[in-house]
């Protein structure tokens, strides 16, 4: 079986039908010397996964889901990315790999649905975002949140330089071939224009050519606002031609080269908090009038009923808040947590589930943003 990195959020995986999903979160370090140590927990959690497999599926195919695991378990490139961690989900035909940008805690979960909830802690806050830095040579992308901040590895072949996007046109255009002195002659070049002009119009073809390739493959899947980080000269060219919506107008006016990781994410974040606070705001705002007019509540058992017949359009959820139980989906009744599997009994992870399959949309915020004190409160369609 084939696995991938997930580009957008949700992945068509959370879609697909399957009776045995299997749900890992995998914590990992980023100092190099833990690599082998996070290897030996996942090897762990595979086994703790190959066990529970037992009498759910075939052995052909549970010897597949298994290799799979072992597979990205060997991932050098993989495990090179210096993460916080990974959200690995699998049926019996389809596996997708998300980079965590917020640590998360170990978990081995084989079930009729995903364990998605720190998912969606991660994937769906207010304050995500994408850094697009580029020089003349090449570029690179970054996305982060309040707390995470990671480089987003590209996969192998994709274009990444000036000379990948333009190929043999690149550099040569400046000079024309002609000769002089009849035929025979040796041939002569000479500049119709200037190198530098030439130069200068290979970067604006490039640049153009970037912002549609980083539109196309990531910010249209991800939606997230886009920061461009680059020397002062190319913000007006680079924004003067691009069609990417998710484009913000502020930007980082310095070289690629100038800051560290830190000072980047430092530098992101001064730009989209104050866009992150005007959403909180109007996500509350929207939630405390729809309150008023009955469309809205922070009661977790009305929630889940409203939730099952598909009223609810969007749920807010307080990040890191844990409600002991699980939801009936039959009648959205709250069932007490149960003594035998403690890791996945939160009745947030089940309303989560629930409005997604249902159309809704899921926003996870902190808790001194929540409007309630309640975990959740929840905004319906009618």
């Amino acid at each position: 079986m084939q696995y991938r990195i997930a580009r957008q959020f949700p992945d068509e995986i959370f879609n697909q039908s399957e009776d045995v999903n299997i749900s890992l979160y995998v914590p990992t370090n980023w100092d190099p010397t833990e690599t082998e140590g996070d290897k030996i927990l996942f090897g762990n959690m595979i086994r703790h996964i190959e066990k529970q497999l037992d009498d759910l599926v075939d052995k052909n195919k549970k010897q597949d889901m298994i290799d799979t695991l072992k597979t990205i378990k060997d991932d050098r490139l993989l495990w090179n990315q210096r993460l916080e961690g990974f959200g690995i989900f699998m049926n019996q035909n389809d596996c997708v790999i998300y980079i965590m940008l917020n640590p998360v805690n170990e978990m081995a979960i084989v079930g009729q649905r995903f364990h998605t909830k720190p998912l969606f802690k991660d994937m769906q806050g207010l304050d995500e975002y994408q850094v697009l830095a580029i020089d003349r040579q090449s570029f690179n992308l970054y996305e982060g949140n309040r707390t995470g901040f990671r480089e987003i590895i590209q996969a192998e072949g994709e274009p990444r330089t000036i000379q990948d996007f333009l190929g043999n046109e690149y550099t040569e255009s400046y000079l024309a071939q002609g000769s002089y002195g009849g035929a025979g002659a040796k041939a002569m070049f000479h500049g119709h224009k200037s190198k530098k002009d030439e130069v200068d119009k290979d970067i604006e073809r490039y640049l153009k050519q970037v912002d549609k390739y980083v539109y196309e493959h990531y910010s249209k899947d991800s939606g997230k606002p886009l920061i461009l980080f680059a020397l002062p000269e190319y913000h007006h060219v680079f924004k003067n031609h691009s069609k990417n919506i998710y484009l913000l107008e502020e930007g980082i006016k310095k070289s690629p080269h100038e800051l560290k990781m830190k000072e980047l994410k430092k530098e992101a974040w001064n730009i989209i908090e104050p866009r992150y606070q005007q959403r909180i705001k109007e996500l509350t705002n929207r939630y405390e009038k729809a309150y008023q007019q009955d469309l809205a509540h922070d009661k977790l058992p009305l929630i889940a009923k409203a939730a099952i017949t598909g009223r609810v359009e969007t749920l807010i959820v307080e990040a890191f808040r844990q409600i002991p139980g699980r939801i009936d989906e039959q009648n959205g009744m709250l069932v007490p947590k149960s003594q035998h599997n403690t890791k996945v009994d939160d009745a947030l992870d089940d309303l989560i589930d629930i409005v997604y399959q249902n159309g809704g949309t899921v926003v996870v915020i902190p808790e001194e943003s929540m409007p309630t004190d309640t975990g959740a409160c929840a905004v319906y369609r009618f």
